[in-house]
């Protein structure tokens, strides 16, 4: 077939009009993958949930095989909080809660001197969770050395008691802050510190970080950031069950 003017130019415009598509189709990827893709879009993750049954199970099992040992909660649920307490009877049991009105829902001396609500702040926006992820990717040395100068994780939670940093954690649990809408502070922070702490700990066998609603992508996508795919032990409905382990001359969070 000889190429002419004539049918070279429909050639030439069907090529720049496929160019043109597939540049469109590049931008809405990128574009994507701004903070909104971190929200829960259908309707039914609008609200925060409640856990279900089996949740609550699966929930209530890990605490009570590890019972009596430290467990500290990013969160203050009433709809589990008294009951896990109660089940680490003879540990210690520390809550951070952001909402004022939630800590007024327990009253943690019907437990004695076993269970503890702090009062923390999170200097964190969901809709910020993209920029985050960027800023921990490009400093994982940083952030896992905990250099309080070059890694902006270390000062997005303020208030923070000593008691979280000097204890040796058996079991994380992420549940709070609220995370549901661009304007909510999201766990951005408390997955990262999560991750950190129970490096500190140091146990012989690990220690468990449990991430709840891993349905959405901050939960999800900052979970594989510091809590590594590979360390995913078990999971049951939006729980995410993680047994980290310390390893020795390591500086970064996950294998690259």
């Amino acid at each position: 077939m000889k190429f002419t003017k004539r049918n070279i130019i429909p050639l030439l415009v069907f090529i720049l009009s496929f160019a043109s598509i597939l540049r469109l189709v590049k931008i809405s990827v990128i574009t994507s993958y701004s903070s909104p893709i971190f929200f829960a879009l259908s309707p039914a993750e609008q609200h925060p949930h409640l856990l279900t049954k089996k949740e609550i199970k699966f929930l209530y099992n890990l605490v009570s095989r590890k019972s009596p040992c430290n467990i500290l909660v990013f969160g203050l649920e009433t709809q589990y909080s008294a009951q896990i307490s109660t089940i680490n009877k003879g540990g210690i049991t520390v809550f951070l809660e952001d909402k004022p009105e939630k800590i007024k829902t327990i009253n943690a001396t019907d437990h004695a001197n076993t269970t503890r609500i702090y009062k923390v702040e999170y200097q964190t926006v969901a809709r910020d969770a993209y920029k985050l992820l960027k800023h921990a990717r490009r400093n994982q040395k940083n952030c896992y050395s905990q250099d309080s100068q070059r890694c902006k994780f270390m000062s997005l939670v303020t208030n923070m008691p000593k008691e979280v940093y000097e204890v040796k954690w058996d079991l994380v649990i992420v549940d709070g802050p609220e995370g549901h809408k661009p304007e909510s502070q999201g766990r951005m922070a408390a997955i990262y510190l999560a991750s950190v702490l129970a490096r500190r700990s140091k146990k012989k066998n690990g220690t468990h970080v449990l991430v709840h609603d891993v349905d959405r992508m901050i939960e999800k996508w900052f979970s594989w950031e510091f809590l590594c795919d590979m360390n995913l032990v078990s999971s049951k409905g939006k729980f995410w069950d993680f047994n980290i382990l310390t390893k020795p001359n390591t500086t970064t969070f996950c294998p690259t």
